[in-house]
């Protein structure tokens, strides 16, 4: 069977992909392990700057905030608080089902098949699932963090950050909770809009963080799962197979976020096919350029910060709070920040 393009993953990057190419008039497969809706381990937050994409996305979302808590072992620190909300919360089983409806409203088709393997050369990609195979002129790999398709081109993340989630039953907060103490680590999170909390780290001994910070009361459900990091064109893909969200390692280093950029390269990797049919990695490579340097920067940021978690919240960002408003909302971007950070570094040390 042929097809202009197969989009392995019906994750938000491959629907929003999906879409995209079928509505030029392009004749797109989606397949997917997974039967939709399926659950997805997933903190479920989405940056404001989402909305570029999908407006109608506070009637998605569960819930929305506007303030974030950030603290040091504990001990709050620093408040931000925006007018506008920075961060929407929504339930990825109903909110990756709503994106594949609309692709495949837009006339593409959906098989619930594995991706096996795959072979490709100047002449077209073939690919082989468990059930069937199928011949297309590009190949869109949106199968996530695991993803299949970029160890079959031998790309490998610049680091892993393990996480583990559990779900709790505590409610009574609206505020996003961010909680920074140990060098190598990226935080603890609390987001009561969606009921879970959750570690981030780098190191081995993640379980026993997490119930060494949170203690073993009202945890429900707790499972762990990767996110890979890089920013490097490289990780985007060859020729016509093209990478994207977390299959690309497009997740923020800092904030770990995921959903905003999957969703913004998808657009990327659909418009460098229709306008650079002939090699639409290159054409990506070049539109991807906004996403890896505000990754690269959001990388300095979180060096930064793991590294001195206590100057940074008690020094960096006292008199900043607007300017991490505006970085959440989506108004600054992480190279803004980072120097405006670096500056405050400067003018501290020299006092």
């Amino acid at each position: 069977m042929f097809y202009d393009c197969v989009v392995v993953g019906a994750g938000p990057a491959g629907s929003t992909a999906a879409k995209i190419l079928s509505s030029f008039g392009y004749r797109v497969l989606i397949i997917d392990s997974k039967i939709f809706p399926r659950e997805k381990l997933c903190g479920g937050c989405v940056s404001a700057k989402i909305i570029d994409y999908i407006p109608q996305i506070n009637s998605l979302a569960k819930a929305s905030t506007n303030k974030a808590i950030l603290s040091y072992k504990k001990t709050a620190c620093l408040e931000i608080e925006s007018k506008d909300p920075f961060a929407y919360f929504v339930e990825r089983k109903t909110f990756d089902k709503y994106l594949l409806d609309s692709a495949l409203e837009n006339g593409c088709e959906f098989r619930n098949e594995k991706l096996l393997s795959l072979s490709y050369d100047d002449s077209g990609i073939e690919v082989f699932t468990n059930a069937n195979n199928y011949k297309t002129i590009y190949l869109i790999g949106a199968d996530g963090a695991n993803s299949i398709i970029r160890k079959i081109l031998h790309i490998k993340p610049k680091f892993l950050v393990k996480t583990l989630q559990v779900e709790t039953i505590y409610y009574n907060d609206s505020n996003v909770n961010i909680d920074i103490g140990f060098k190598g680590l990226n935080y603890y999170w609390n987001f009561p809009q969606n009921g879970v909390w959750g570690i981030a780290s780098t190191k081995k001994n993640i379980n026993k963080l997490f119930f060494k910070y949170y203690g073993n009361d009202m945890l429900i459900n707790p499972k762990g799962y990767f996110i890979p990091i890089a920013f490097s064109k490289k990780n985007l893909g060859k020729k016509n197979i093209l990478l994207v969200g977390d299959a690309a390692c497009l997740a923020d280093p800092f904030s770990l976020e995921g959903i905003y950029n999957a969703i913004f390269s998808a657009h990327l990797a659909s418009a460098s096919i229709l306008s650079y049919p002939k090699n639409p990695c290159q054409a990506y490579s070049a539109l991807a350029d906004k996403i890896l340097e505000e990754n690269k920067y959001s990388y300095f940021i979180s060096k930064i910060v793991l590294n001195f978690p206590y100057f940074s919240f008690f020094q960096l960002s006292k008199g900043n709070e607007n300017a991490l408003a505006d970085y959440l909302i989506g108004k600054k971007s992480s190279k803004e920040l980072f120097w405006l950070l670096l500056k405050s570094l400067y003018q501290k040390t020299i006092k």
